[in-house]
């Protein structure tokens, strides 16, 4: 009965411990991406990912109204850069960024129904529910000891919310300055059933191509390489980049840097003649063939490198 206990009592240690270790990382993260977070910032989010949307969404119209306001009176450059952002500690909503469609990836239809449907789908959780859970959230806060500008009156105004029986607030104007949040939540099944396979769509496919030649072949591979880099980037619109190279201390290892406008433009370039050319004259000459897709740190400094 006593091993009985003492294996409960690890396994609850051990899930408040994860549980800590989550909410740790979800604060480090933010304050990274954000630095100029108040602890209203990160509350925010934290609500945002128990609750989801503010409110429920009856009015369409209006909805449609607001949304259409934000896209005729923000630019894309005063948008921060991501398309989306998952909400939380647990990610059971998604921030999708106004962003996503000023550049033409969804339409502002789909993440407006998207928005409404999540608004209005699930039965929303009670206040008393969500101020149990923030508690828990905000003693694990409290240990990390962050010297957050304005914490302890932050702080005492969120309970105050909560002792209203409410729990809606806005982002601090200082996040607000920084960073012109303009975005909607969206529940996650809604989000990866219907957004993210658009976005993936849409998205730049960066590649790394590591190939090690055989030694007899590798003039003939050079010249083939060189080729179809050149004919790719002249004929292909949807090709950023192909940039074969090779490793100084040997020869035969190639390690060739791909870059395509989206998953269409890579799929097209499959199918041209060129490419075909290079593949099929040059498969006896490759000993391995090894394919990396890599997520650029800062995709949106990659235009400002090629222009430069």
């Amino acid at each position: 009965m006593m091993k009985r206990y003492l294996f409960l009592i690890s396994v609850l240690i051990g899930a408040l411990t994860l549980h800590a270790q989550n909410i740790q990382g979800f604060v480090n993260s933010q304050l990274q991406t954000y630095p100029k977070s108040r602890l209203l910032d990160l509350y925010k989010s934290c609500f945002q990912d128990f609750m989801g949307a503010e409110h429920l969404v009856s009015d369409r119209q209006r909805a449609k109204a607001y949304l259409d306001e934000e896209m005729n009176t923000t630019t894309l450059d005063e948008l921060m850069p991501w398309s989306y952002e998952p909400c939380g500690v647990d990610s059971s909503y998604y921030r999708v960024s106004i962003r996503t469609v000023k550049e033409g990836v969804i339409t502002e239809d789909m993440l407006l129904d998207a928005f409404v449907r999540s608004a209005n789908s699930a039965k929303r959780p009670t206040v008393g529910a969500w101020s149990k859970r923030w508690h828990e959230i905000i003693s694990t806060i409290d240990l990390m000891n962050l010297g957050l500008p304005h914490y302890d009156g932050d702080r005492q105004y969120i309970d105050s919310i909560l002792s209203a029986g409410k729990y809606a607030i806005s982002h601090s104007p200082e996040y607000r300055k920084a960073y012109r949040p303009h975005y909607r939540i969206v529940e996650r099944g809604i989000f990866e059933r219907e957004i993210l396979p658009a976005i993936e769509e849409k998205t730049m496919i960066v590649r790394i191509a590591e190939i090690e030649v055989y030694p007899e072949y590798l003039k003939d591979y050079l010249e083939a390489a060189r080729t179809v880099g050149a004919e790719s980037v002249r004929k292909e619109p949807g090709v950023i980049c192909i940039f074969p190279n090779q490793v100084k201390d040997d020869e035969t290892k190639i390690r060739i840097v791909e870059i395509y406008r989206n998953k269409e433009a890579y799929q097209h370039h499959l199918t041209t003649s060129h490419f075909q050319t290079y593949k099929q004259g040059t498969l006896h000459m490759v000993k391995s063939l090894n394919l990396f897709d890599i997520k650029p740190l800062d995709p949106d400094a990659m235009p400002a490198i090629f222009i430069k």
